[in-house]
């Protein structure tokens, strides 16, 4: 207030300067007016300065009443925000009086609960440790055990292997004279079945061709009617058909050509069973294969047959080929080991054989049977 109050002294005086330099210049203009038109302007002038001093008394009385207005306000709000700082402390004092009260009870429950499981845990380590010794008490027995009874075994043991040797020796002494007889005899009885074996070793092997087309219908077998090789006489040229002249693993492969235009649809076929196929379309001249290995009988067949009506190309560049061969060890190199070993045991010298050698004879003789 006493601020408004010094604006409004300061604006007062201001005004009354500026109306003294009024008055003042309407006296030097006095001589040029008259009288009654002197206080005429004198008394508007102080008018309008009554009015302009009522509007900002006016004004001031506002921002007076506004001034107190918000002063109050703050003073609430002061108010308000002393008591709220007060009961949030308040309230701040009381929660961590009652976290600490809490802390220290879980502290507290904490260290029993510590305390017991120490004691459970020390009592559980004191059985284990008890029960660990038993056991390595055990076991140290069992040990001494086991080291007394491997002692009796090897006794045992050498003593059986005295015994065994005396035997064999024996065994074999009597062995070494019946020899002569028996090996004979097995000689004389099985060298048919010897020589049969040795036969059904040969190499069995064909490779035959075509240099011409062939129109085939469904069902129709592949004529391969030129032949290169035929080791064995098993396949025929007049059928197309190869038959296995003994039982073993034999690789089987084809190349056949499709003529231009046609489509040529084949199958490998063994005892009637269809093994695989080779497909081709009729775009241009096309080549097909076969290649198989297969565990053949003693009589089966195997050969190539048209699917569908179809027409084989083949010319002088001979384009189709049908081709297979045995596959197995050779038992030549054997064979010649049996006869060296047989020789040597039916000679003078088979008392200079050792045990082992004699063995490796009678097995080999038994292989052969």
């Amino acid at each position: 207030m006493d601020i408004v109050r010094t604006f409004i002294i300061i604006f007062s005086v201001s005004v009354a300067g500026k109306f003294s330099s009024s008055i003042g210049s309407e006296f030097e203009s006095l001589n040029k007016c008259s009288k009654f038109h002197f206080e005429e302007k004198v008394l508007e002038k102080l008018v309008r300065l009554e009015l302009k001093m009522q509007l900002l008394e006016e004004k001031v009385m506002a921002w007076d009443n506004s001034i107190t207005s918000k002063l109050d306000k703050m003073d609430n709000i002061k108010k308000e925000t002393e008591t709220f700082v007060r009961s949030s402390q308040n309230s701040q004092l009381q929660d961590q009086m009652r976290f600490n009260n809490s802390y220290q009870e879980a502290v507290e429950q904490f260290k029993a609960q510590v305390k017991n499981e120490t004691s459970s845990f020390g009592d559980q380590m004191n059985a284990l440790l008890e029960s660990l010794s038993l056991k390595i008490q055990m076991i140290s027995e069992a040990e001494k055990k086991r080291e007394n009874v491997i002692k009796l075994m090897q006794f045992t043991l050498h003593q059986e292997q005295k015994r065994f040797n005396t035997s064999f020796e024996e065994v074999v002494e009597t062995i070494k004279v019946n020899s002569n007889k028996t090996l004979h005899e097995l000689i004389s009885k099985h060298q048919p079945d010897f020589y049969e074996l040795v036969k059904k070793r040969e190499t069995v092997a064909f490779s035959a061709y075509r240099t011409s087309h062939q129109d085939l219908s469904k069902g129709t077998k592949i004529l391969f009617n030129k032949v290169w090789t035929n080791v064995g006489n098993g396949y025929n040229p007049s059928t197309g058909i190869f038959t296995a002249p003994n039982a073993c693993l034999y690789h089987i492969t084809a190349v056949v050509m499709s003529a231009h235009g046609n489509d040529l649809y084949l199958r490998l076929y063994h005892n009637g069973l269809a093994m695989s196929g080779s497909y081709n379309d009729g775009d241009g001249y096309k080549t097909g294969t076969f290649d198989l290995v297969l565990n053949l009988q003693k009589g089966d067949k195997v050969y190539i047959a048209a699917k569908h009506i179809d027409k084989l190309y083949s010319d002088i560049n001979t384009y189709v080929t049908f081709s297979g061969h045995s596959v197995y060890k050779s038992y030549n190199i054997y064979g010649g080991l049996f006869y060296v070993l047989v020789s040597s045991l039916l000679s003078s010298e088979l008392k200079c054989f050792r045990i082992r050698r004699w063995k490796s004879v009678i097995k080999l003789v038994f292989f052969y049977m």
